[in-house]
């Protein structure tokens, strides 16, 4: 007898999920829509709530977007004076430890000659290039001092 309860409790079961699972295959649409509409409703809720700090995020992003990433060739075009004059040091700073790997000192050589041609470009916008005019700059140079 106790073998006859068990296995109808067992054939319960099993026709209790066969039952729910053709319910959830029935309903799929529906089921989706909710979970679509209440993860919808969620994201407002805390979007209304968060909105000065979504809205200053944002701005952040933008920003960086229209900078560009770090050490890209468009960084170099946005960047002001200061900035690639800090940038400079920071890397001139790593370039002189010995510590660190080769193989990014040579990179950070490499980013060195682009500081300077883009610091160079900033500082020399607008006026033409001099060539020394005294004669301790050169032999070949007048010496009119």
């Amino acid at each position: 007898m106790d073998k006859e309860k068990i296995t109808e409790e067992i054939t319960e079961e099993v026709a209790d999920k066969k039952g729910f699972i053709a319910w959830v295959k029935e309903h799929n649409t529906q089921l989706l829509l909710t979970g679509i509409s209440v993860t919808t409703i969620l994201a407002t809720a805390l979007g209304l709530k968060k909105k000065d700090a979504i809205t200053e995020l944002w701005n952040t992003l933008k920003k960086q977007i229209e900078k560009g990433a770090l050490y890209s060739s468009k960084w170099f075009e946005k960047a002001n004076l200061e900035e690639l004059e800090t940038a400079r040091r920071l890397v001139q700073q790593d370039y002189n430890n010995p510590n660190l790997d080769l193989d990014y000192r040579n990179y950070c050589w490499n980013l060195l000659n682009r500081f300077n041609n883009a610091i160079e470009k900033i500082k020399w916008a607008g006026k033409e290039y001099g060539y020394p005019v005294h004669s301790s700059n050169g032999w070949h140079l007048p010496s009119d001092d």
